[in-house]
């Protein structure tokens, strides 16, 4: 896929590797909308595209819905839509939508705004394209009917809960939209504002630790290399895991269609969207 001229729609762009994929995208000739939750950061990043920002907070469904109507009334083709908005969270939060605060940021609202756009997307040929982590790669299975729970929270636990059910709605998305490109990456591990909320986090991104930590890490400018690589492709994705820009396998539980099916029914059902 050339990406002159194309529609690339980036979430959690303010900050990070989305920040950073917005700037790359716009080098190579895309039309970049910039989604982020930081009103401030975002019309940033957008003035410097030389286009609009879009704003959405993912812990109220509300606004998901409200960010795909405004994208339908304002994008005549998306070509690309990059879920990459994701947050870790350092205690146990229930959204007025009824998730775990997380759980609805990382894996329900890009899976309500996937299903928005689907129609649009058709209509353009286009691909969604997932910001994943490996922490999926060989995960216990989560419990469809358990995702909400407040017992023994731990932040890190939650994120890779959210990240493998974001996994497991991805491929079924790809199962039901076989005309849709999509395929899910890991970024690899760098410092940015994922985990703004936990303070060991905020010690090593910050102050004399920064520069250690930097030389074990990757960057957000490595990490946009196979988001990169995933939308300037002409190659059929269809639900794919990619790591380093190569297909890798995300492990078993990542890809079961009976906890994947299950899953998707819980969101549906949370969302308002038909089954």
């Amino acid at each position: 896929m050339n990406l002159q001229g194309k529609t690339v729609v980036v979430t959690g762009a303010s900050s990070g590797l989305g920040e950073v994929a917005a700037r790359r995208l716009h080098a190579a000739g895309a039309h970049v909308v910039p989604v982020g939750r930081s009103a401030e950061k975002t019309a940033a990043i957008a003035a410097e595209l030389g286009t609009e920002p879009l704003t959405a907070d993912f812990s109220e469904l509300t606004e998901v819905r409200r960010l795909a109507k405004v994208l339908l009334d304002r994008c005549p083709r998306i070509d690309v839509l990059v879920n990459n908005a994701g947050c870790i969270l350092s205690k146990h939060t229930v959204t007025k939508d009824g998730f775990e605060q997380t759980f609805q940021v990382n894996a329900v609202a890009p899976y309500m705004l996937t299903r928005l756009l689907t129609e649009r997307l058709r209509d353009s040929q286009g691909r969604v394209l997932v910001t994943s982590s490996q922490v999926i790669e060989g995960r216990r299975q989560l419990n469809p009917k358990n995702i909400n729970g407040a017992s023994g929270y731990e932040p890190y636990e939650a994120y890779a809960d959210s990240k493998l059910a974001l996994a497991l709605l991805t491929r079924e998305y790809a199962r039901r939209h076989p005309d849709i490109g999509v395929a899910d990456f890991h970024p690899g591990v760098f410092l940015g504002g994922l985990a703004r909320e936990l303070w060991r986090e905020r010690l090593l991104a910050s102050g004399p630790l920064r520069g250690t930590v930097q030389r074990f890490v990757g960057t957000p400018e490595k990490g946009a290399e196979t988001l990169l690589m995933l939308a300037g492709t002409d190659a059929p994705l269809h639900g794919e895991y990619y790591k380093d820009c190569r297909r890798t396998d995300p492990g078993a539980t990542a890809e079961d269609p009976d906890v994947a099916g299950a899953l998707w029914d819980v969101c549906a059902h949370g969302t308002g969207l038909p089954l």
